[in-house]
């Protein structure tokens, strides 16, 4: 799933983005070499003490889910307020490269990317669809339609949230060929107020899949941007 054509125009890339307000930064650090892992990491500054936090998060991506033990933090509570949060976060990844290596792990590029948001006046929830031209053929075309479907009890940092993500498969005719609820529709999130897709990219084999999702969190200190992901292997 090399090439896809979207289904609405997106600009700008990088390996790295940021929001407004107490927001992370988001490290695409990439997919291992077979695929089947997934590396990412975030930082900050805490918005009420500037305390500078770190993340670093190691996915099975068939499973999506973290690998035991592959989640690595530096405590806002332990860190020195002097420093940046980039600089908390290069810090955490030359304590753990020895355990990340082994994945040889190389961020997706301009060919992977499926999806970038920008703001356009959609709404997080609008379906995004584009067509995998790398399993299509003159005879076959494939389609994929993406659509959040998140849920909400409550209201500001009293709120509990959960979503899904909703991957279908079409062919040409529009009939779908197969279907995929990826993430964890179950599982409530306490004080997260919104969901939004950010980005999609596969790996190299066109067999993995991540959605880059931005969630925004209220609590007592205040609203803060964070991001996870989730993934499907085909």
């Amino acid at each position: 799933m090399k090439k896809l054509l979207l289904g609405l125009i997106f600009a700008g890339l990088g390996a790295a983005f940021v929001a407004a307000g107490d927001a992370a930064v988001f490290d695409d650090i990439g997919f291992s070499a077979d695929g089947k892992t997934y590396l990412f990491g975030q930082y900050g500054k805490t918005d009420v003490n500037y305390k500078p936090w770190a993340e670093i998060y190691t996915v099975d991506v068939a499973k999506n889910d973290f690998v035991p033990g592959g989640v690595y933090k530096n405590s806002s509570e332990s860190s020195n307020s002097e420093i940046s949060g980039k600089k908390a976060y290069s810090e955490l990844k030359d304590k753990v490269e020895w355990k990340i290596s082994k994945y040889a792990a190389s961020p997706a590029g301009t060919d992977t990317l499926l999806y970038l948001y920008e703001e356009n006046g959609k709404s997080a929830t609008d379906t995004i669809s584009f067509k995998d031209f790398e399993n299509s053929t003159e005879d076959k075309s494939i389609f994929y339609e993406v659509t959040l479907v998140p849920s909400y009890e409550g209201k500001g940092k009293n709120v509990r949230s959960r979503f899904y993500i909703n991957l279908v498969k079409k062919d040409a005719a529009g009939s779908v060929v197969g279907t995929w609820k990826v993430g964890t529709p179950d599982f409530k999130r306490k004080g997260i107020t919104s969901y939004r897709i950010e980005k999609i990219f596969g790996d190299k084999s066109g067999k993995s899949l991540v959605f880059v999702v931005q969630k925004t969190l209220e609590d007592d200190t205040g609203t803060s941007i964070r991001y996870m992901v989730e993934t499907v292997r085909f």
